[in-house]
């Protein structure tokens, strides 16, 4: 694989990201919260004690936003911005060169974005000849297969039928706040300084093998950024993967651990968790992609997606590809480290 590792953040990624947190500020940290509280750490305070420097950052960039009220659109529902996020990102020279490039080429573009997402969470991908969707029954018909609720389908439609008009302004939201998100890297400027040289030595020495093998399952050239707007996230599109600046203060990060009872307790809730227990005993079966798993056990997608990451960090699922689609299969042999551990505790 070749991976272009970055040792600065990517000015649009974080941008997008900033923009998008500042319109849900108190959701996002919330959600932030509760997504750490279940993976078994105590959320808020872990937050406190290690994430101070992203409300830093937020209040910094809000100080210098210009915002209008179209912004609204683009920075309100994380489905629609997720979509959005990939499809800039894949294709950033847009920012200055967007008047050169032709409706069908975004329309293109935007319809790639959502047959990957399809691909993710169905077991086959939509046709290529959906690249040639136009008319509104055709956009209606594509729409149909997608995996988003309604009110996000109604978006990408308007989107789908005037992709030149709605990225125009999406581009225009982002190039008039990157000052801002300029500004907001002065704040941070220090651990900043600390943090990046930190997490590109940690890939240099495959610190998080499952992160860079799901890298290596989409693209054989790939530039991967440092991002801090996603702390201890991981995302991973065609061309373009962000790893989050403090995920190794997760209990586990790759094959280290951080704090081994944190890890013990994670994976403990995670057993706790019907859903995840019977996730875990189909895998016992077989390897199954993440709709194969979601029909099984009567769940939606996205709820066995969530759950899955869960498992991941957990360390007690692993990934495969198999004609182009993401597998899940157990990790016996960290299941069989969980019992050991257990066993030297309380036996």
């Amino acid at each position: 694989m070749n991976l272009d590792i970055r040792e600065q953040l990517d000015p649009l990624f974080e941008t997008m990201g900033l923009l998008y947190v500042s319109s849900n500020r108190e959701q996002h940290k919330e959600q932030t919260i509760m997504e750490l509280d279940k993976l078994g750490i105590d959320g808020e305070a872990f937050y406190n004690k290690n994430l101070k420097i992203i409300d830093k950052y937020i209040q910094a960039f809000q100080k210098h936003q210009i915002t209008e009220d179209s912004d609204r659109l683009f920075f309100t529902d994380e489905t629609y911005f997720s979509v959005l996020l990939a499809l800039l990102c894949e294709n950033a020279n847009w920012l200055t060169e967007l008047e050169k490039v032709s409706e069908d080429r975004i329309r293109e573009a935007l319809l790639q974005v959502l047959i990957s997402e399809h691909s993710e969470q169905h077991s086959s991908a939509i046709e290529d000849t959906h690249l040639n969707v136009r008319s509104l029954d055709e956009i209606i018909s594509f729409l149909e297969e997608c995996p988003f609720e309604e009110g996000v389908k109604w978006k990408l439609m308007s989107l789908l039928q005037q992709p030149r008009k709605h990225m125009l302004a999406l581009v225009s939201a982002v190039s008039r706040n990157l000052p801002a998100f300029e500004q907001a890297c002065k704040e941070v400027e220090k651990p900043l300084g600390r943090l990046i040289p930190k997490l590109v030595q940690s890939i240099h020495k495959n610190g998080d093998e499952g992160f860079l093998k799901l890298v290596e399952f989409f693209s054989q050239s790939s530039t991967l950024h440092p991002a801090l707007i996603m702390p201890l996230g991981q995302a991973v599109y065609v061309s373009q993967c962000y790893c989050g600046l403090y995920v190794d203060l997760l209990p586990i990060s790759g094959n280290h651990i951080a704090d081994p009872k944190e890890y013990l307790l994670m994976r403990l809730k995670a057993l706790a968790d019907n859903s995840k227990l019977q996730i875990l005993s189909s895998l016992k079966a077989s390897p199954k992609y993440n709709l194969e798993i979601a029909e099984q056990l009567g769940l939606s997608a996205a709820t066995v997606s969530h759950h899955m990451n869960v498992l991941l960090a957990s360390g007690m699922v692993g990934i495969d590809k198999k004609n182009s689609k993401v597998h899940y299969h157990l990790e016996t042999d960290n299941i069989r480290l969980l019992i050991d551990e257990l066993e030297r505790y309380l036996l």
